[in-house]
């Protein structure tokens, strides 16, 4: 059997110890990473997910410590384990700050042999700790359970969303467990982009197993997250199957006796519990109703999402509303699911095969990467074949980087927008025509992004969509510009 190549994340400013750990890694049959600052490490961890970082203590731009810090909040990158590399003369002074942010730790520069065990025991911890959930890489039952243990205890607000996929098991029977995998990894990247994009910095997304997960937010936010998860889900899940299937709105399959039925498509419940009302005493009573509310939402059609209502001295729950129920069996069929994945399009362009989409969606799902971009990179089809079936998607032109110009207002456009609004949006301003900007986004239906836009500048929009590729280029072309004045 063949094993997997290892990613390390190496991020090193000294030039000679990373010639040296770069020789090293690849002789242990590692792939190696390299970053040379503290903001190139975030941006590749986002787009790679390394099976392992090494990072400098001294780092510059954000140092060593307080990156890892960062990268061990973030419940995408907290499994990651992370060696920092730390001067001999500063161990005893960091050892509190190594303590609450790192793996483990070696002097620098390291011992060879001693590097390569490290390397080997943290990895071989990682693969323990995420033996349950190795398929979507999230926190599994420990750590849910030490994070809801943390919030009762602390008196602050906080809710529970418990997500649970509906008729899984039949398309799981009827598609094979490969295809099941592929729609569990799907339903982990709606989540956590849908907590990433909605939710709180300090929110929290795990999954217990199969195709359960938990999401802990806080009660202002549980219902929007809900929503858009529950639309997103919607809007995509169909596409796992089959044009017949979905067309048909049902999977048929047979019981143990040869008996023919038919099973809805997937859909999504989540029980929400908050602690608004009611003081909880124990994990156990918290798990207590959202089974009582999961059980409640297993009758109800299609996806939804309910809230606990319970009072202190109440001893049954009111239930809110259901939200976003899908049509009653039997309801005359309407036109759905409009929306058209990039992947089908270009499947039915006969530029993709469906075995090289599926490689393609895998990245997407295990990196973040923007489908279209995981298909270029993989080598399975051309920027233009990208670019002609986006357009075709988004109904949004593409803005061609060998337009951009230089534009004397741009400048003082770009100066009025928070850089990190334009990074964390991907979007940035590329040409000014009277009232209007022109915005290139790597996601031209953001309309927050849009409405900040208008905000900052008091300009009408003007949304075109680029790759991530050519947002980086973009990006690095028109904020040297700015910065020099020019």
């Amino acid at each position: 059997m063949i094993e997997e190549t290892r990613t390390v994340l190496l991020a090193e400013h000294n030039k000679g110890i990373l010639d040296i750990l770069v020789y090293l890694l690849n002789a242990w049959d590692y792939k190696v990473i390299v970053a040379a600052d503290g903001v190139s490490v975030l941006d590749i961890v986002s787009r790679e997910h390394p099976d392992i970082i090494i990072i400098d203590s001294n780092l510059p731009k954000i140092s060593g410590l307080e990156l890892s810090k960062l990268l061990k909040e973030d419940f995408l990158t907290s499994h990651i384990p992370i060696i920092i590399l730390i001067d001999r003369k500063q161990i005893r002074k960091k050892m509190l700050e190594i303590e609450q942010g790192v793996d483990d730790y070696i002097a620098n520069p390291p011992d060879p042999i001693d590097l390569e065990v490290r390397l080997e025991m943290a990895l071989r911890r990682s693969v323990h700790q995420l033996h349950a959930n190795a398929l979507t890489r999230l926190p599994g039952n420990r750590q849910i359970e030490k994070i809801i243990k943390t919030k009762l205890h602390a008196e602050e607000p906080f809710s529970v969303a418990y997500y649970d996929i509906d008729n899984f098991k039949s398309f799981n029977d009827t598609y094979g467990y490969m295809k099941g995998d592929n729609v569990i990894r799907h339903v982990a990247y709606v989540i956590t982009t849908t907590v990433k994009r909605y939710g709180n910095k300090a929110d929290f997304v795990g999954h217990i197993g199969g195709d359960d997960f938990v999401i802990i937010t806080t009660p202002d936010r549980e219902r929007l997250i809900a929503s858009e998860s529950i639309l997103t889900f919607s809007r995509l899940t169909p596409f796992h199957y089959n044009k017949e299937d979905r067309q048909r709105g049902n999977v048929i399959t047979k019981d143990r006796r040869g008996n023919l039925s038919h099973a809805p498509l997937m859909s999504i419940s989540i029980a929400i519990v908050n602690n608004k009302e009611h003081e909880f005493k124990s994990i156990v009573e918290l798990i207590e109703i959202i089974t009582e509310i999961k059980r409640y939402l297993k009758t109800l059609p299609g996806s939804n999402f309910l809230i606990n209502r319970r009072g202190v001295d109440d001893k049954e729950i009111v239930l809110a509303e259901p939200h976003i129920a899908q049509e009653a069996p039997g309801a005359k069929h309407k036109k759905e699911f409009t929306h058209k994945p990039l992947g089908q399009i270009l499947i039915e362009s006969s530029v993709l095969t469906v075995e090289q989409l599926e490689l393609a969606l895998n990245k997407h799902w295990n990196t973040g990467q923007k489908i279209g971009q995981s298909i270029i990179d993989l080598g399975m089809a051309s920027q233009g074949d990208v670019v002609r079936a986006l357009e075709a998607q988004l109904n949004v032109p593409h803005f061609d980087i060998r337009s951009l110009k230089k534009n004397g207002e741009l400048g003082d456009i770009i100066h009025k927008i928070p850089f990190d609004v334009m990074k964390y949006h991907s979007m940035i301003p590329v040409n000014k025509d009277k009232n209007v900007v022109s915005l290139a986004m790597v996601n031209p239906k953001d309309i927050i992004a849009i409405d900040k836009i208008r905000s900052f500048t008091g300009l009408n929009v003007a949304p075109f969509f680029v790759m991530e590729s050519e947002f980086n280029e973009i990006w690095g072309k028109v904020i040297r510009k700015t910065d020099k004045g020019d």
